[in-house]
Formats: structure tokens, sequence, C-alpha cells
């Protein structure tokens, strides 16, 4: 190849990482270029120096000392996204025996002599199973921060090519490059690249990319630590269950956890609205951490650039969340926020249940003797 074809090639790939959001790699790209010129055009390798001096580099993990990330040989785009450090605002929020059982793993990595003393190895491989939204791919990264390792993560969008035999290639590029850094290497979505095998609608490709991912999860490493997520356990082929050492469920949030998650959510807010929160516990029964967040955060920022109360804003999405219910949902979820210290006339207008219906049931629950709402706290 000549110049201008080395040149071209030079500009098209550092176009298409600069395009997909490739920061770092980028960064290593160009430092790569700046040895191979830097004794035949100083000028152009100052210029990349300075270039690469002024631009911010917060979460690049070259500084961690990894190699420069594998790519797809077609698109010449990266097939793993890096974050080191990791940062967090805050951790997940799971059940306690989820928690618990994160933990250990952690624990396990942070006294790797006692384990070996003992001649056993770290939990090497863990399964994260549930449904979307409930803090899978949070706990990986809380994972990490915790190990003070670098999150690699599969990029399914540039791994999964539309070349027969190029998958498979790219899962092994992967995973044999995360096994040679110490890193916490995540795996999501895991039901796209490991599928059961018994789907004659699959074409061969698939089914021996599931082998091939079997083949290289026995063989990782002790040193590192694999999680893979799937939001769809029902899809993954039972081969691939039996070969993960443990396998953590994260289940939709319970009572206590939405409260949790709605205190978190509102931070200070939280405490003055009181017994409106549980209310939004139980209406919003079955969501996830995330839709609830998501929705809290629609509510704060309503409230703080138009004219409504925080109060009023709630009742909006309240509102809007009834008109999905089944009349007799509709009337459940109005009888709880009867109990609340929100006028007949407001609720009425929010849920579409008549002002009567709503003072039989006050009444009824005070005959009957309604129990108090726990304290909110912002703790």
């Amino acid at each position: 190849m000549d110049d201008v074809g080395r040149t071209n090639e030079f500009l098209v790939h550092v176009a298409r990482l600069g395009l997909s959001g490739r920061v770092q790699d980028v960064q290593a790209y160009l430092k790569r270029i700046i040895k191979k010129v830097e004794r035949s055009d100083r000028e152009l390798s100052e210029s990349l120096k300075q270039l690469l001096a002024t631009t911010p580099a917060t979460t690049a993990t070259r500084e961690a000392g990894l190699p420069f990330v594998p790519v797809d040989a077609d698109s010449r785009l990266a097939l793993l996204r890096q974050e080191f450090p990791v940062h967090l605002s805050g951790d997940p929020i799971l059940p306690f025996e989820t928690a618990l059982h994160l933990d250990q793993i952690v624990v396990e990595r942070q006294n790797l002599g006692e384990l070996r003393a003992r001649g056993l190895e770290p939990t090497r491989s863990v399964l994260f199973s549930g449904p979307p939204g409930v803090g899978k791919t949070l706990s990986a990264r809380w994972m990490a921060r915790r190990l003070d390792l670098p999150l690699l993560t599969l990029d399914l969008a540039t791994v999964m090519s539309s070349f027969l035999g190029k998958t498979g290639s790219n899962i092994r590029a992967v995973l044999d490059y995360a096994k040679d850094v110490d890193c916490v290497l995540l795996l999501d979505e895991l039901d796209a690249i490991a599928k059961k095998r018994d789907d004659d609608g699959d074409v061969g490709e698939l089914k021996r990319l599931v082998t091939v991912l079997l083949q290289e999860i026995d063989q990782w490493p002790a040193k590192n630590l694999l999680v893979a997520a799937t939001n769809h356990a029902e899809l993954l082929d039972p081969a691939v269950w039996r070969r993960f050492d443990d396998i953590v469920s994260f289940p939709l949030p319970d009572h206590d956890l939405r409260l949790q998650t709605l205190v978190a959510a509102f931070g200070n807010d939280a405490p003055a609205l009181g017994a409106v929160l549980h209310s939004l516990v139980e209406l919003w029964d079955g969501q996830s951490n995330s839709d609830i967040i998501r929705t809290v955060n629609w509510v704060r920022r309503r409230a703080a650039v138009g004219e409504e109360s925080l109060e009023e804003a709630l009742l909006e999405v309240i509102k809007r969340d009834f008109r999905q219910l089944s009349a007799s949902a509709r009337k459940s979820a109005a009888s709880k926020l009867a109990l609340l210290n929100i006028s007949d006339r407001k609720i009425s207008a929010v849920t579409g249940v008549s002002r009567d219906t709503l003072r039989k049931h006050r009444r009824s629950k005070e005959e009957l003797g309604s129990t108090p709402e726990r304290e909110v706290t912002n703790g």
C-alpha cells in the first residue's frame, strides 16, 4: 500500500472511532501514530502531542496499562467499551440476599491468599438473571469499582458481524483480550449470543457461536472476573447455565425496595412528601428500579422548571399511570390515595373515581382502623 492509501486508511479509521464516540480509542490510536511518525514527520508528531495534551482523559483506561482493544476486522470499530475508574452516584438498591451474594464474590477476590492457602479459587464467572432495570449492569459496575479494576463491556452492536463466521471470531478476540488484562468483563444481554441451539430458525453460525462461548467460559482464568447478564433467562441455551460458577437472581423490587428507591431518587424532597410516597409504592408495584427513578426524575424536572409544586407534578404522573389500569385496579389505587392528605376532589379528578366512592372507602377504613404509614426518612 502506498503513502496515500495508508493515509486514507488512517483517516477512515479515526473517523469511525470518533463518530462512534470512542474517545479513548482515538487517543490510543493517535499515540501509536505519533510513535510511527516521530522521526519522519516531527511537525505532525508535535501537533498530535499538543492535541492529546489538551484533550480531557478523565475516563481513559490506558492509564491502567490496558493494550489497544480488539476491533472488528471489517468496520474497524472497537469490540469493547472500557471504563476506569468506575464512577457511581450511589450503590445499587438490591434485595438483602442479592447484595450479600455480590459482596461475597468481591470479598473472595480481596482475600485470594486465604482462599489459595486452602486450595480454593475465587468465583471466576457469574451470571446475573432478572428483568430489565433491576440493577444488573449497575451491579457489575459496582463490583469493578469495589475491586478497583477496569470494567470492559462487550459491544454487541459491533461484535454481531453481518458476515458469517466473523461473530465467533469477534467473541474469541474479546475474551482472549480480557483474559490477558486485570479486569471485570461484562457480557451484557447474553441471550443475544447464547440462545438455545434447538431453534430450527437459527442459522448454523448462531449455533456455533454458542459452542465458542461455552468453550471460552470453561477456559476463563481465575485471576479475572467474568460477569454475564440476561433479561430473558428462558432464551439461554441450557448448557450455558452449567458453565458459570455462580448465578445471582435480580427480582423486581418489593414494597420496601420500591420505597427505598423512591426515597433515594427524591433525595432531600422525600421527607416532605411523606405518605404520598407510600401511595406511589403501591401504585408502582411491578415496576423496576430504573422505571421508578426515570419517572421521579421527570417529576422533579417538571416541578423545577414549571409553576407546579412537586405534589402537583406527582399527581400528573399518577393520572397518566391510572389510564393504563383496569377499572378494578383504579378503584384499589384510588382507595389508597384516599388515605392520604389529598382532597377527594383532586383524587377524583386524577383517577376518575367518584367522590362518593372515595368517602365510602375512607369511612370503612376508619371503622376498621387503618394501619399508620411507616415514617419516611432520607437515610
